[in-house]
């Protein structure tokens, strides 16, 4: 990075530069301690904008931020209605039947397992699922192969299987897959494979979605999605309400979730943006102390300059020049380590959309260069203020 400024028409970059890797410096004592504390701090923040991001989408002004679970048919007209009467203005609930199953036999082309003790050898196949029916895709939803049925019930069972599921057990558009139903056995013809943004939890998902009218008349619940009042005691009353009226209906208030997560997110960027403070400011102290050992140096540097014409505004742009040049390599390695960390986190750990925050690495590597700037001119002041004979004469 200093190559290039090494040959620059400035006498006073040219200098700076010079000095940065000069015999003696300390400069990859001063970058560790100073690009780590930018790495604490651009890397968290980061790793911040994207979970806050993330939370914003999901919880948007038309968004659903309620759940019901629990809800049973016979129930369901009537929740229905005492929602919309509490909050008119918001979308009527989106009711989505639910029943319990187990996959119990699989026969396709690439897989064929006979029996329910040949699928409990799988134990991912060997869980309850908890699987719904519906005319149509969700938005979240994507087929990928095969069709989506039309909206007209069928007696005949048809299922669309997320991709997901044949990452262990390969099926294809077609095959065939037993379940148990609530004690009935069901074989279902594979319809389609969709596709599911699992993050969009507002639209819920899936692993397997039936086509209706095979379930129509089977005993099964509701869970219901609602964009509830946004004044926290309407949406206190109006959850007071629905466990009076219908107690056996468990409330998920997802805005008080996501707001408790929020806060633990900014809690814990908080703590690890003092840490990565407190890094920084070791460096700034290494940074005094490697000032304090060269100091002589300088001090004739700065006499020999003088006598042969500089003036003092040069040398402390010297100066300036040399700590923000320092400064801007620390917050560059400081900001690829904290681009490489958000990524690796946001990709791997939270399987999240990474996006860079450009606009917060650009600032941090400004304001780390301006930090070290400051930093090295101040403790550098005596060096301007030394009157280069007394210095000359002192040799």
């Amino acid at each position: 990075m200093t190559t290039p400024l090494r040959f620059s028409s400035s006498f006073a970059l040219r200098q700076a530069v010079l000095h940065v890797v000069r015999p003696g410096n300390q400069t990859r004592v001063i970058l560790l301690a100073v690009g780590l504390g930018s790495f604490f701090i651009l890397g968290v923040r980061s790793l911040q904008a994207d979970l806050l991001r993330d939370l914003s989408v999901q919880i948007g002004p038309t968004a659903p931020d309620m759940f019901f679970i629990d809800i049973q048919p016979a129930q369901r007209a009537a929740l229905t209605s005492y929602l919309d009467a509490q909050n008119g203005d918001a979308p009527p609930p989106n009711t989505i039947p639910v029943l319990r199953a187990r996959v119990t036999a699989v026969q396709g082309r690439d897989v064929t397992l006979d029996s329910y003790e040949q699928v409990r050898g799988r134990s991912n196949m060997s869980r309850e699922f908890t699987i719904t029916y519906r005319p149509t895709l969700e938005r979240n939803e994507q087929v990928i192969a095969g069709q989506w049925w039309d909206p007209t019930p069928s007696t005949e069972p048809e299922v669309s299987i997320e991709e997901g599921f044949l990452r262990t057990t390969p099926l294809n558009v077609g095959d065939r897959i037993s379940f148990d139903v609530l004690g009935r056995s069901i074989t279902a013809r594979v319809a389609s494979i969709r596709k599911v943004d699992w993050q969009d939890f507002r639209s819920g998902g899936f692993m397997f979605v039936f086509r209706p009218g095979i379930f129509d008349g089977a005993p099964h619940t509701f869970i219901a999605s609602f964009k509830g009042p946004t004044d926290p005691d309407a949406r206190a009353r109006m959850q007071a309400g629905v466990v009076t009226r219908f107690p056996n209906v468990s409330v998920i208030d997802l805005r008080e979730i996501l707001q408790t997560v929020s806060g633990i997110v900014g809690n814990v960027t908080t703590a690890v943006t003092v840490v990565g403070s407190l890094v920084l400011l070791s460096g700034a102290l290494i940074l005094v102390g490697a000032v304090s050992m060269t100091k002589f140096r300088r001090v004739y540097e700065a006499a020999i300059l003088k006598t042969l014409g500089a003036s003092g505004r040069l040398i402390a742009a010297m100066l300036l020049l040399e700590y923000g040049v320092l400064g801007a390599i620390a917050g560059t390695v400081g900001a690829l380590g904290a681009i490489v960390l958000s990524w690796a986190v946001a990709t791997y750990a939270l399987e999240l959309a990474w996006t860079p925050a450009i606009f917060l690495t650009i600032a941090g590597i400004l304001v780390t260069a301006i930090f070290v700037a400051v930093v090295g001119v101040a403790a550098s002041w005596d060096v301007l203020r030394h009157k280069p004979l007394s210095t000359l004469r002192a040799e």
